[in-house]
């Protein structure tokens, strides 16, 4: 049985886990952070096969769910039971009526990717509280000088950040993926950092986030769970989460808000500029 202080809906998870995640042992961390990025897909994951994805111990999980008032792991799972049944089934059920239809492995590979683009940005926009992208808006304009950092398999993100952004006349400084980062000797209270990792988050752009706020510079993030490193240091988290084809991610919801983001800003700076050019 469950105590009264347990969530009740996939919302009420979502705030008590943004509230108790630094009393969380570094284990049941994981298991949160995997919970948060697989999402409605936990409505289907036994406990077994969230073990086997996540290469955490099913008894951690059971934890987990112990640690936020409930019985069990079937507790969990209910949660996310009751929002999917609003909801049309998760793409990877759909795949599997294609597959029982005959279709091809090209075309099931094709429609994949496909779906799980649309999941994510179907998830991107239930989550996504717009009030956070006019804070993040509003942070980059107040600035007259941004950096843009993002690495690895962020660092396209980051790099179309910057590009859109700096069409619209604001200095904006992308720091390269090549080479390592070259951090200032001090950020200055008029700059604003927008930085982008997602799990496992490379260490040195959390590095930076860590030496911005020292300094007092502002820090807009985009990242993907309220677990991440970067959301307790930014002024703003903008987070977000893709859906996965055998471990590969499209992007899809990823460049959407950084396309939202961008142009917020841009009619913002110049209004003009966004009805002229073609970006």
């Amino acid at each position: 049985m469950t105590d009264s202080s347990s969530p009740t809906s996939v919302a009420e998870f979502e705030k008590k886990i943004a509230a108790i995640k630094g009393g969380l042992p570094k284990r049941l961390q994981d298991c949160a952070s995997f919970v948060l990025r697989k999402g409605d897909a936990m409505a289907f994951l036994t406990v077994a096969q969230a073990s086997q994805e996540s290469g955490i111990a099913p008894s951690a999980f059971i934890r987990f769910a112990q640690a936020l008032g409930m019985q069990g792991y079937s507790d969990l799972q209910q949660l996310f039971r009751r929002q999917a049944t609003q909801q049309r089934p998760p793409y990877r059920y759909r795949i599997n009526t294609l597959r029982q239809r005959g279709e091809t492995e090209t075309d099931l590979l094709f429609v994949d990717f496909c779906d799980s683009s649309i999941a994510s940005i179907e998830r991107l926009m239930s989550k996504m509280a717009p009030q956070s992208i006019e804070i993040a808006t509003e942070i980059i304009c107040s600035m007259p000088e941004m950096h843009v950092i993002g690495q690895k398999r962020a660092f396209p993100v980051a790099s179309y950040l910057a590009y859109v952004l700096g069409q619209f006349d604001h200095r904006v400084i992308l720091h390269s993926d090549v080479g390592g980062i070259k951090i200032p000797g001090r950020f200055r209270p008029n700059e604003v950092l927008l930085l982008i990792s997602f799990e496992p988050y490379t260490p040195e752009v959390v590095q930076v986030a860590e030496k911005a706020k020292g300094d007092g510079a502002k820090i807009v993030a985009i990242t993907d769970t309220p677990l991440s490193p970067l959301s307790g240091l930014a002024d703003v988290s903008l987070e977000v989460v893709e859906e996965d084809v055998g471990g590969f991610r499209t992007y899809s919801a990823t460049f959407c808000l950084a396309a939202a983001l961008s142009v917020s800003v841009g009619t913002r700076l110049n209004p003009a500029s966004v009805v002229k050019e073609n970006i």
